[in-house]
């Protein structure tokens, strides 16, 4: 799954406390609201070199008082051993009250956690039925897009081969809504077949298609490469320089490698129109 950001890189660029960070105390806490305990576990995490012990009491409390990001980042302390020692129970009783506050994400956080066996005994059946909760209680389709990449893996063991067309229904659901990644997994499985669920070329170029204009830097590589080979859709050096070009804009080596190669075979007038299209691809956006 893709993690939120370590909760401390969102504290610490949020920008210097306007005050001196309040040591903790009962005391201290119980004249500040939730929000302001939580600010001031901020202004621990704002020195130099940050104070987590003083920040985990400061987020305790805070979460005790009801802030659903204290939860969080309480949780994560716990989980990774950050000024205290590593708990993977308080952790996941952190995660289990932020979800039911209505972070979506925690839940998944705790499915993968028992999935991963970090921290915990592994339990891939404990860990699929905090992704099937988050599905069926939230709609969340990260939620589903989780599921799918298990149910992928099993189909592509064989373990679980009916898993394939489960797997592509629940994908199909989370790039509906809006989930582009998702679009990567359908492709990749239409490719090459995986469990119960057939090759189907169409289907291939069809969601290679789709993850590459909603701006996937692999899957425009891809197109690239499909369209400089001429493999399962028309042989087109000036559309292939085109989406090579957009995957290195985005990142992708080999998109930067393929760029240079497909140009020493184009014209200049082709070359022209090759970029002319990737940029009026990027207006269009």
């Amino acid at each position: 799954m893709h993690w939120a950001i370590p909760f401390l890189t969102v504290f610490l660029v949020a920008g210097a406390a306007s005050a001196a960070p309040v040591p903790f105390s009962p005391e201290a806490a119980a004249e500040l609201e939730a929000e302001e305990q939580r600010l001031e576990a901020e202004k621990h995490l704002q020195r130099e070199p940050p104070d987590l012990v003083e920040a985990r009491r400061w987020l305790e409390a805070a979460a005790d008082s009801g802030s659903v990001e204290a939860m969080g980042a309480v949780g994560w302390l716990y989980e990774q051993g950050l000024g205290v020692e590593p708990d993977a129970q308080k952790a996941l009783e952190y995660y289990t009250n932020a979800y039911e506050a209505g972070e979506n994400e925690y839940g998944l956080r705790i499915g993968w956690m028992f999935i991963q066996g970090l921290g915990v005994e592994p339990d891939r059946a404990t860990g699929e039925e905090w992704f099937r909760r988050v599905i069926e209680e939230r709609d969340d389709s990260a939620g589903r897009l989780a599921l799918a990449s298990l149910m992928v893996s099993d189909a592509m063991t064989n373990v679980r081969p009916e898993r394939g067309t489960q797997a592509r229904d629940l994908l199909v659901e989370a790039l509906e809504d809006g989930v582009t990644e998702a679009a990567f997994y359908l492709a990749q499985m239409y490719m090459e077949g995986v469990g119960n669920l057939a090759a189907d070329a169409a289907g291939a170029v069809h969601y290679t298609r789709v993850g590459a204009e909603a701006g996937l830097p692999e899957m425009q590589a891809w197109l690239a490469m499909l369209h400089a080979r001429g493999e399962l859709v028309p042989l087109d050096l000036v559309e292939a320089h085109k989406w090579a070009t957009l995957a290195a804009s985005g990142g992708h080596q080999s998109g930067e490698q393929m760029r240079h190669e497909i140009a020493n075979h184009l014209s200049e007038s082709e070359l022209i129109e090759a970029r002319r299209r990737a940029l009026e691809w990027i207006s269009e956006r």
